[in-house]
């Protein structure tokens, strides 16, 4: 057994990835809901004013596709092998 043999097998990079993928979905969930929050307090507070209105839905739109984004980064690393996940 050689010395790359034993590093390697001490390594876990499919759990290590999986664990990070789930940090950056926890991470991103958590960032995504205070962005929503923003957004949606900037909507109320710009009550009759269409462009600031605009600009309120695009912070909310744009945390919603990154949430949609994780996920299916999620799913397809799911679907292709689920030992990498950890799971």
């Amino acid at each position: 057994m050689s010395p790359l043999d034993s590093l390697a097998s001490g390594l876990n990079i499919p759990g290590g990835f999986g664990n990070i993928l789930n940090w950056a979905i926890g991470i991103g969930g958590l960032l995504a809901l205070g962005v929503i929050i923003y957004g949606g307090i900037l909507r109320i507070v710009s009550a009759g004013n269409p462009s600031m209105q605009e600009e309120a839905t695009k912070w909310i739109k744009a945390a919603i596709y990154g949430l949609l984004l994780l996920l299916g980064a999620y799913l397809i690393l799911n679907t292709i092998n689920p030992a990498i996940l950890g799971k």
